[in-house]
């Protein structure tokens, strides 16, 4: 095991676990890719702007756009014209997205379940705490984030 810095954690072993553990949860998912699963799990959330979508994904509006496209092409999403704003583009997932991620979903969901059957049940909880810690803070970073530079990452303001 590497040994741990400052923060108390392996950083190196975490990187690395992370890293395949999105590698591993990808190969579940048999119509989208990763990226493109994370992008429509956002705009399920709501009918959000794209670029608000950029800079919660933590993605550069340039790859917003190729995913989109991609996304819009199977049907799953639609672009709507913001009134008022030339630029501005708002998106809502079709009921067609919402089967496609509600089966992605299930599909990352199993194949959670058959990793951690390899640990007990109290460090199994543990585990499922410390990746819903994680979200969390991801969270938080990334609204910080927004508030200190509205601008979506990698490019300029909607």
């Amino acid at each position: 095991m590497a040994p741990r810095g400052r923060s108390g954690f392996a950083g190196l072993d975490v990187a690395r676990t992370l890293a395949v553990t999105a590698r591993v949860l990808e190969r579940s998912l048999d119509e989208m890719t990763l990226p493109q699963y994370r992008i429509l799990s956002l705009v399920a959330g709501s009918p959000e702007r794209a670029g608000h979508i950029a800079s919660r994904a933590a993605v550069s509006r340039p790859s917003l756009t190729g995913i989109l496209d991609g996304l819009v092409k199977k049907g799953w999403v639609r672009r709507h014209d913001v009134d008022d704003d030339r630029r501005g583009v708002t998106l809502e997932i079709t009921a067609s997205g919402r089967r496609a991620l509600d089966r992605a979903t299930a599909a990352v969901n199993a194949r959670l379940e058959v990793i951690l059957a390899n640990v007990d049940g109290d460090e199994r909880q543990t585990a499922l705490d410390g990746l819903a810690a994680l979200g969390r803070a991801l969270e938080l970073h990334l609204t910080r984030d927004r508030a200190a530079d509205p601008a979506p990452v990698g490019g300029a303001a909607p």
